[in-house]
């Protein structure tokens, strides 16, 4: 009898001290102001969303009367991020909850960030400030001294001619026999082009039931293939039916380009769909993409920009403009480039929605390496493009199209590469064009690509070689603008830099 009372005793002791440790925990809980991040971790084409929570009535009316402000931290420093966003005023999105969005910084340091209450010292206490991560996703690693030679040319493989390295007339099988010849490892050909030839064609036809037969002699030889699309350009003035198109600004009049709007979300399924045999074809060692960006303009995305990206300032009557007025604000603002933030913003973004399309592709396409030719202008920003938010996005391989630039502007994009990348940040593959008229006719013609392209291997990232190259194209190395020193010239200077 006594040990029954005594336990019953204990558990009555028991009870009390639970109830008061959840009260004490409430209590807590309901003083506490928490300050998070949605998520534990992002990639470089995120936005962060930050959100301040408090449960007690007297803070919320606080931070109404006195809007809190709140940075992003890293180490000890407080972050400036996209179009100088240093200190955010989150908006109130109900009773105790504020918001704010933080665009992750260009090739932001992978690590722990952590956001901070700058505003209402009296909380320091009562603030939980929870960490976020900020990472990198790792792409299979290309083999050392990965050596491509891409084919960009829809012109009918059945009825090609081709003059081999050893002067032999053969059929489109030459192709590979240059490819061997200049030292490649593998051979990337387009393959999806639009407008097709018929009507209702998305598509040209003219080589697609070839491909996989070009895949199986590749492999006999050696040689991996790769095949891609173009997605945003098309080959056409005519519009085709059922298509949203990038917009430029002309004569302050919307004007539509030949480029398929990045925000139409049926060209993503057109592309996945032609993409997606060739990433289930064994034979089909990579598939690509090039274009994926506006080519002129893409004002047409000015309503999803401004609704999207934070920290834009906007004219007073920007409800009252015509979405026409809209467009050309847009395009001002990015011509007359006085007001940088606002450039870096426009930047960032269309760089982000790049991303998202190959976050969406690359899923809809499985696990087979997706590589993707980008600009090198100003990194990529310029035509929206960032290399590190596309490797994040799940671009296994880079192509950096080095093309169309004189000796200074080349050094000048080196330069800017140099200082922005690093071999563990992104894998990227610099190309280089075989066409003396892009090299400004330059007397020493193919010496002069050899150059260039050996200056993009050495200088490309700034810690190290880059680990391979890629030769555009063979169309334009049989057929092309050559001058004095012919197809074996061009060929020759390729082979010496195969070998580097």
């Amino acid at each position: 009898m006594r040990i029954r009372r005594g336990v019953w005793l204990l558990l009555s002791v028991a009870a009390v001290y639970a109830a008061v440790f959840c009260f004490w925990a409430w209590f807590q809980g309901g003083r506490a102001v928490r300050l998070a991040a949605s998520r534990s971790e992002y990639l470089h084409y995120d936005i962060v969303e930050l959100t301040l929570r408090t449960r007690d009535g007297e803070v919320d009316s606080s931070f109404s009367a006195k809007p809190p402000r709140i940075a992003v931290a890293r180490g000890g420093d407080i972050v400036t991020t996209i179009a100088g966003i240093r200190e955010m005023t989150p908006a109130r999105v109900k009773r105790g909850v504020w918001t704010a969005r933080w665009p992750v910084p260009w090739n932001a340091p992978s690590g722990e960030y952590r956001p901070l209450l700058l505003s209402h010292p009296e909380l320091a206490e009562r603030l939980v400030a929870s960490s976020f991560r900020i990472a990198r996703r790792k792409p299979p690693p290309m083999p050392k001294g990965f050596v491509v030679a891409t084919l960009e040319s829809a012109m009918p493989l059945s009825s090609m001619r081709v003059k081999g390295p050893d002067g032999r007339e053969t059929d489109w099988r030459g192709l590979l026999d240059w490819a061997k010849w200049l030292g490649a490892d593998a051979f990337w050909m387009l393959g999806g082009q639009t407008p097709g030839l018929a009507p209702g064609e998305t598509w040209v036809q003219t080589n697609l039931k070839l491909i996989g037969t070009v895949a199986a002699e590749c492999h006999k030889r050696g040689l991996k293939f790769g095949t891609y699309a173009m997605y945003s350009l098309t080959m056409s003035k005519e519009k085709i039916p059922g298509y949203e198109y990038g917009v430029e600004i002309k004569d302050a009049q919307p004007v539509l380009t030949r480029a398929i709007s990045i925000r139409d979300g049926r060209r993503l399924d057109d592309v996945a769909a032609f993409l997606k045999p060739f990433a289930q074809d064994p034979n089909v060692d990579y598939v690509g993409v090039d274009y994926i960006r506006n080519a002129l303009g893409g004002y047409e995305l000015v309503d999803d920009f401004v609704a999207e990206m934070p920290g834009l300032v906007l004219p007073p009557e920007w409800g009252k403009l015509t979405r026409a007025e809209r467009m050309t604000w847009l395009a001002r603002k990015k011509i007359m480039r006085r007001d940088m933030n606002f450039v870096e913003a426009w930047e960032w973004w269309r760089a982000r929605r790049v991303a998202l399309i190959v976050k969406e592709l690359k899923a809809r396409l499985g696990g087979k390496p997706l590589w993707a030719f980008t600009l090198t202008w100003d990194k990529g920003w310029h035509h929206g493009q960032d290399p590190v938010m596309m490797n994040d996005a799940g671009v296994d391989i880079v192509a950096l199209m080095f093309y169309e630039a004189d000796k200074v502007q080349y050094a000048e994009m080196l330069k800017s590469w140099n200082g922005y990348i690093r071999r563990g940040d992104v894998q990227v593959l610099p190309g280089d064009i075989f066409d003396w008229g892009l090299h400004q006719k330059d007397p020493a013609g193919p010496l002069e690509f050899g150059r260039r392209m050996q200056a993009a291997v050495n200088g490309v990232y700034g810690d190290g070689p880059a680990r391979g190259v890629f030769y555009h194209d063979i169309a334009r190395l049989l057929w092309g603008r050559l001058g004095p020193w012919g197809t074996a010239g061009w060929a020759d200077e390729a082979r010496k830099i195969s070998s580097f």
